[in-house]
């Protein structure tokens, strides 16, 4: 080899949620096997977002202030799940786009997409459309979907702490 690592780079959706932050440990442990770069992003629009502090005087806030926003909550769950930071390069994306295609606009190049995914019933997995089920039927690269523990989401339904997730590799065309 000259030198160049054996993989592009590795990206992973992050919304905040336990998910997503099983997700963020996976695919961080993930780069720092590879030796290669991790993209953590996060999709938002205006009206999912809080509206930012500041005198705005009834105006809406302009997006750059929402922009603002979004990217150092995302930073600060990157801060607090790895807060020895990685031992790979690692940049932060807070993308003014719907999430899932915030996350399919790194996939050109990317080796790897990590997401999370919550617990749905049958039919709620039927009729609700989600980040995860986008990735998998249109992403351009290997997709990793980390799930729930069967017993974490039987103890999150009693009550009792979730003791951690599991990773299932997906590919994709």
């Amino acid at each position: 080899m000259d030198g160049a690592p054996a993989y592009g780079h590795i990206v992973v959706g992050v919304d905040g949620s336990p998910t997503s932050r099983d997700a963020l440990r996976w695919a961080a442990r993930e780069a720092e096997l590879r030796h290669c770069p991790l993209d953590v992003v996060y999709g938002w629009q205006v009206k999912g977002e809080p509206r930012p502090p500041g005198e705005w005087g009834g105006v809406a806030p302009p997006v750059e202030a929402y922009q603002k926003q979004a990217q150092a909550r995302i930073q600060a769950v990157v801060d607090e799940v790895l807060p020895n930071g990685a031992n790979c390069e690692l940049t932060v994306h807070a993308i003014h786009k719907p999430a899932g295609r915030a996350l399919l606009s790194f996939c050109g190049t990317a080796d790897l997409l990590v997401v999370g995914t919550k617990e749905h019933g049958r039919l709620a997995g039927w009729l609700v459309g989600s980040t995860s089920d986008e990735a998998l039927k249109n992403a351009a690269c290997t997709v990793v979907v980390v799930r729930p523990q069967v017993e974490a989401a039987t103890s999150a339904a009693s009550g009792a702490d979730a003791p951690g997730s599991q990773a299932a590799a997906e590919g994709s065309a």
